[in-house]
């Protein structure tokens, strides 16, 4: 049963729609349930048509999860990722063009992400790269800048507010959040990047500088978040976020080189982490209120 919730990615579809549900607690508007499903459908759809993308890389780094990720090739591509991007579509269209757009925004990022799609004359200027995940950087940057805007700003386009200072502070902390995790997953696979010729964080530097890069940049965003919460620019329940800078200190440091097994036990265990901490979050924002 764990293996199947963390195969398929439920653990980080629900841990998507829990941080909706916290975030709209914390800026105090109603929690929509059909914002929290077009959050946990579009985490759902978009990481397991990345299970069939990732065929090369998960050869290395994770083959039975891409044997079994090819015998559902059909489940997977016609229902989880085209017939959720269209539900959600739908879902949207209800609550108005801003929640519209950025729901296939959303999508629209997701896909060029995983496929290999860029027209030939494009892929030349970028140094052969195929799709978004094949830039160097790019690759860390969009799955966190799609995490944090389905689950930050679709619940507030859901209730039809805008977005204000506080809610780009908030966005851009739980990005940096969601980036921290991306490159400790790339830590966990540098073997199949490698061997795939994707370049990443992780395996163009050496495994001990990019544990010293995440513990600084976590530091760093730990006392940026401190700050706005000090200065009243964000609630003071903000404060227990900083739990998650010490997770991700926490967690780094515990990563060993050549353990990718272990790795991995320890980067799904984050995901449930992070989703005690949200759901935490979520009832002291509603506590201090």
């Amino acid at each position: 049963m764990p293996n199947y919730f963390f195969r398929n990615k439920l653990h980080l579809s629900f841990l998507s729609a829990l941080g909706a549900v916290s975030w709209s607690i914390y800026f105090d508007i109603p929690v929509n349930g059909w914002a929290i499903l077009t959050v946990f459908l579009l985490t759902f759809s978009i990481y397991q048509d990345n299970r069939l993308t990732d065929d090369i890389e998960d050869a290395a780094n994770n083959p039975e999860g891409l044997k079994n990720a090819l015998k559902n090739e059909k489940l997977i591509t016609y229902v989880t990722f085209h017939l959720a991007s269209v539900i959600s579509l739908v879902i949207a269209f209800q609550f108005g063009q801003l929640a519209f757009w950025t729901t296939a925004l959303v999508i629209l990022i997701g896909f060029l992400y995983n496929h290999k799609s860029f027209p030939a004359f494009l892929s030349r200027r970028l140094n052969g790269a195929q799709r978004l995940k094949d830039i160097y950087i790019v690759k860390n940057l969009i799955p966190p800048l799609d995490w944090a805007t389905a689950t930050i700003f679709l619940p507030l386009f859901f209730a039809g507010h805008s977005l204000s200072f506080k809610t780009w502070v908030c966005w851009g902390y739980l990005f940096i959040c969601e980036f921290f995790i991306e490159v400790m997953w790339d830590m966990r696979d540098r073997r199949g990047d490698l061997l795939s010729g994707i370049k990443t964080i992780a395996n163009s530097s050496s495994f001990l500088h990019t544990k010293q890069f995440l513990i600084i940049t976590s530091m760093i965003s730990g006392i940026l978040l401190f700050y706005f919460t000090y200065t009243k620019t964000l609630p003071k329940s903000t404060y227990f976020l900083l739990l998650n800078n010490v997770a991700v200190i926490g967690i780094a440091s515990m990563y060993q080189e050549k353990q990718e097994a272990f790795m991995r036990k320890i980067s799904d265990a984050t995901i449930l982490l992070a989703s005690v901490l949200f759901l935490s979050f979520g009832l002291i924002a509603f506590y201090s209120k």
